[in-house]
């Protein structure tokens, strides 16, 4: 099973004791880094880590035996840090990861984008996403149903060129899509790969598909502004 954990821990900390308030978020990110390669078992691997910007949560992509596996690996490890305040973990279903140029900006930005649809539809958003090609300013990287809540079903992850350009790219191509009732973009500021280049394609390789055939048009946008969503 291959899974999306939330970590929840506060971006400040008060300390009682000292009066202080410290930065708790980039001590729980450099702490699952120093740590993971020890935790690491045949049961459990830690693939990827992200933080969402501005978001209480730090995010790891796992491969794990079974439910069980995932569970003790989490009591074990992530549950005992200094600071966690929750767990929260998502199932990737059906997951998609979608051959890119090669030549593609190495300055583009990740983003998440997550749909809130109708079940009926679920497929065939799915399925209009998959069918679409990289463009010059936005790349779809995978796709999974997550079933996460009863308002968020399907996790989109992208590559922009900037937060402007994402949400046009929404606004144009997934809120039209019938069956979409609402999309939540998130900027993702950091990402880390936890394994080896190598390791990381034979453990998703077999989701690895090309990209659909329906080009994602270039997108004019001069500055970061937002768009209202759907």
């Amino acid at each position: 099973m291959y899974a999306l954990v939330r970590i929840h821990v506060p971006l400040n900390v008060y300390d009682a004791k000292t009066g202080v308030a410290r930065h708790a978020e980039s001590r729980i990110w450099d702490y699952i880094l120093e740590n993971h390669n020890r935790w690491r078992t045949k049961a459990v691997k830690l693939l990827y880590m992200t933080h969402r910007h501005l978001q209480e949560d730090t995010s790891l992509i796992v491969k794990a035996k079974d439910p069980d596996a995932l569970a003790e690996f989490l009591m074990r490890h992530i549950a005992q840090i200094k600071d966690v305040r929750g767990i929260w973990v998502l199932n990737m279903a059906g997951m998609r990861f979608f051959m890119l140029p090669k030549t593609r900006p190495g300055d583009f930005s990740r983003f998440t984008v997550t749909i809130d649809a109708i079940p009926k539809h679920m497929g065939e958003i799915y399925e209009r996403i998959s069918a679409l090609e990289p463009g010059r300013d936005i790349m779809v990287t995978y796709i999974a149903h997550t079933f996460q809540s009863f308002k968020s079903s399907i996790m989109v992850s992208v590559l922009a060129r900037s937060r402007n350009h994402v949400e046009i790219f929404v606004k144009d191509y997934i809120c039209p899509l019938e069956g979409v009732l609402d999309t939540e973009v998130t900027y993702i500021s950091k990402t880390m790969r936890l394994v080896s280049l190598e390791e990381w394609q034979r453990s998703v390789g077999k989701f690895v598909v090309g990209p659909g055939k329906e080009r994602i048009r270039d997108i004019d946008a001069e500055d970061e502004s937002l768009m209202a969503g759907c």
